[in-house]
């Protein structure tokens, strides 16, 4: 998943549920001090990324997984899925000071918008409110984080800046992959032999035999 597009499908999102002017902006609020001419409105809400982790609960411990390749070979790997945890900040940002309050009410959509629809799953380019019929997709919760004073002081420390109205949303990005089926049979021939001690020792040759999967996917010998 590409985070700036799903950035981007988030703020539609939320600016598609307000009446009147879209308030959320993607933008860096450590920049903010060096202008914001950027910005499309000076009273806007500003969505920042704060900080991205990787989610060590969810970590797959082992180094591969097996993927299997159309052609039914096994000798394919592919990396274990990485699950990350962003830290989403909302800040309500506003030029003209006469509009402090109207930030706040700003920020109060958006507190309600996420109190109502916390989970949504990303199938790109899309990004849904209901599980997706079929295909691999990642799911998407979000959490709002309460900050202490030392910690609040901190993050806007990092960040450059006084500190603002705002909430900081734990979001937790679960990536889902459907199995992976193949039409191809992995198993198409094999054949065992069985000895005693010494394998170039005729005398010695127990069994053999030559095995084959059918249509029900069931191994037996080939006559």
């Amino acid at each position: 998943m590409k985070i700036k597009e799903f950035l981007s499908r988030l703020v539609a999102a939320v600016n598609a549920e307000i009446t009147g002017t879209p308030i959320v902006e993607l933008a860096n609020i450590a920049t903010l001090n060096d202008g914001d001419e950027f910005l499309s409105s000076k009273s806007s809400i500003i969505l920042s990324i704060v900080n991205i982790e990787e989610d060590k609960i969810l970590k797959n411990q082992s180094l591969y997984k097996n993927q299997l390749s159309p052609g039914g070979s096994m000798e394919k790997y592919r990396n274990p899925t990485q699950n990350l945890i962003l830290s989403l900040l909302f800040a309500s940002y506003n030029i003209d000071q006469s509009k402090y309050t109207e930030g706040i009410d700003k920020l109060e959509v958006v507190i309600r918008y996420f109190q109502n629809k916390n989970v949504f799953y990303w199938q790109a380019p899309n990004l849904l409110e209901n599980i997706p019929e079929t295909g691999s997709y990642d799911k998407l919760v979000f959490e709002m984080v309460s900050l202490k004073m030392d910690q609040l002081n901190q993050m806007w420390s990092c960040l450059g800046s006084r500190y603002i109205p705002s909430v900081l949303y734990r979001v937790q990005m679960l990536s889902i992959q459907a199995e992976e089926t193949t039409s191809d049979k992995i198993i198409e021939k094999a054949d065992v032999r069985l000895w005693e001690n010494n394998p170039h020792d005729s005398a010695g040759h127990l069994e053999s035999g030559v095995f084959t999967k059918n249509a029900n996917n069931e191994i037996i010998p080939t006559t």
